[in-house]
């Protein structure tokens, strides 16, 4: 017994526990106003001198010396980190590497989409005059490759096209359910094509939107929006006049004209009616929403029932929607995002909040976990996260940025380098 208490008390576990001193890592965490830091439970990226490294919760550098890509037209800071895969610049193109640096798949991109879901879009370097593109999964797998001209003429058969060949990888979505949508370039109308680039659901909708268990939102040419299976079967008649949130846990989010939230049933049953001014996709049978833009965050079951009332004057974490921009047009919600609050929630038993400028952590029951004193908090995962404070009148350390638990004690410490 003496022997096995002896070990316990010099495990690394109880030293931390006993000593709460922080592992500290050499680099940092903010680039051009911007965090650069991902956490995934398991491991996190940062800045250091060489590049962009993963590091993981020991301290132990992973790879280091990383390049972030340059996608689209901007510039980045981050490295892509999703489910252990990255994409980074190897000065010859974009790359996919897993947490240890090491190539997954053989592509080299010149352009990439970030995953949102196990499957992205990529631009393949190619020769003058043409445009090829694919579609890889996490683990470098390439599905699908394909010349854009010929992607376009799908819908638009040679001929018809009039040269318009200009897209982007934004004209690109994930594929859901073995489908993503397809949109014709001369008549501006939407279908639906397989991995074998096969249409299979044909170019007659306004707008299309990702399946999602089973069903995806279309639009139809009088601006109404219902729901069609994949056989392009209309399922749900065109009754909403705003574009509804995919099906998850059964029920899909819809807007009232009045711009209240509700959500309805496979059958198009209202089975919460309209009553929230904000509201999240169901995830795993919860969601949240506020009723009225003072009150209370709550969160809901699948029958509308509150489960929880937060404290007042917060915030759940929810970027479903890009920002408005100067369009003014309606803007759709990201088709694979979960709230950041709500999955936390749900998976971990407590969630990040936000109240005015500063974050703070609360539990499912409404308690508050860690006060709101927090400049940043993020990627809650296994009761740690990624977090920045302020320590007002502090000269020696005048803030802190890391890995901390739910205890508001830092696990892991980003330090500057010395000189």
């Amino acid at each position: 017994m003496r022997n096995l208490l002896f070990a316990i008390i010099c495990s690394p576990l109880f030293y931390f526990s006993a000593n709460a001193q922080p592992i500290k890592v050499e680099g940092y965490a903010i680039m051009s106003n911007n965090y650069i830091t991902q956490f995934d439970g398991r491991y996190f990226t940062l800045q250091k001198k060489d590049g962009i490294a993963v590091v993981d919760l020991t301290g132990k550098t992973m790879v280091s010396g990383l390049k972030a890509p340059q996608t689209g037209m901007l510039r980045n800071y981050k490295v892509p980190l999703y489910k252990g895969s990255l994409f980074v610049d190897n000065g010859a193109g974009i790359v996919q590497k897993n947490v240890n640096g090491q190539t997954l798949g053989t592509g080299k991109y010149s352009d990439i989409k970030p995953f949102e879901t196990w499957n992205t879009p990529v631009r393949v370097p190619s020769p003058q005059g043409t445009w090829i593109a694919a579609y890889i999964d996490t683990a470098g797998k390439e599905i699908v490759r394909f010349d854009v001209k010929k992607y376009l003429a799908i819908t638009d058969p040679v001929g018809k096209m009039g040269g318009v060949t200009f897209v982007t990888l934004e004209d690109f979505l994930p594929f859901s359910e073995g489908l993503t949508p397809i949109k014709s370039r001369v008549s501006g109308k939407c279908g639906y094509i397989n991995k074998g680039l096969q249409l299979v659901i044909p170019v007659s909708f306004k707008a299309a939107r990702p399946f999602s268990e089973g069903l995806a939102a279309v639009e139809n040419a009088d601006g109404n929006w219902g729901f069609i299976d994949t056989k392009g079967k209309l399922v749900i008649p065109y009754s909403y006049s705003n574009s509804p949130g995919r099906f998850a846990s059964g029920l899909a989010k819809v807007q009232s004209r009045d711009g209240k939230y509700g959500y309805v049933s496979k059958d198009n049953k209202v089975v919460i009616a309209p009553r929230f001014v904000y509201a999240t996709t169901f995830y795993k049978g919860y969601a949240l929403a506020k009723e009225g833009y003072n009150s209370p965050a709550v969160l809901i079951d699948t029958t509308g029932a509150v489960m929880t009332t937060f404290p007042k004057n917060t915030s759940y974490i929810d970027d479903s929607k890009p920002g408005a921009g100067i369009s003014g047009e309606e803007q759709f919600e990201y088709p694979f995002y979960v709230s950041e609050t709500l999955r936390e929630l749900v998976d971990e038993g407590e969630g990040v909040f936000e109240q005015g400028f500063s974050y703070g952590l609360v539990d499912k029951q409404g308690k508050i976990v860690l006060d709101f004193k927090y400049k940043h908090l993020s990627d809650l995962h296994d009761g740690k996260m990624f977090g920045h404070i302020e320590n007002s009148g502090n000269r020696t350390t005048p803030y802190q940025i890391g890995i901390l638990n739910d205890k508001g004690e830092w696990v892991v410490l980003f330090v500057a380098s010395e000189f």
